[in-house]
């Protein structure tokens, strides 16, 4: 139902018609979401939807776009919001996801700079070793050269 003010009224929630679709979609694929929500006053419950919008869209973000406090308050988030009766199974299994994947290019990340850093180490290994050989090479031709009447007399 369209009302005058910009809104849409889904499942009992006003949402503003740029969020229609964003809504429809969470109650679409996970009805259960409100099922037991207790809330009775309009204005907190857009509140609380607003808060959940919110949190989706830091889902969204990729793990190097977050840091590890932002992924504890949007645990807290989705906490408070469990708490007032959304069932979010589904979002708490993507924010688990996000967390994850963040520990898991943290590691890689300090993985990396350490092959790095023993690659560097190898060259200067390999760079040594050329110069050594080089030098053997040019003691091998020195002391494979004939050597002249004068040098021997």
């Amino acid at each position: 139902m369209w009302n005058g003010d910009g809104t849409v009224e889904i499942n009992g929630f006003r949402v503003y018609y740029s969020e229609v679709e964003c809504v429809r979609r969470i109650f679409e694929r996970h009805p259960e979401t409100t099922l037991n929500l207790r809330l009775k006053n309009q204005l907190v419950k857009n509140a609380y939807l607003n808060t959940l919008l919110d949190l989706i869209d830091i889902a969204c973000l990729a793990p190097q776009e977050l840091t590890e406090e932002e992924l504890r308050d949007a645990g807290s988030t989705l906490l408070d919001l469990v708490g007032v009766g959304f069932e979010l199974d589904w979002l708490k299994k993507k924010l688990e996801e996000l967390c994850v994947k963040k520990r898991k290019m943290e590691t890689r990340g300090a993985r990396m700079r350490e092959l790095n850093r023993m690659i560097v180490e190898q060259r200067q290994v390999l760079l040594a070793l050329e110069v050594e050989l080089k030098n053997e090479e040019n003691e091998a031709v020195s002391d494979s050269a004939r050597i002249g009447f004068e040098d021997v007399v």
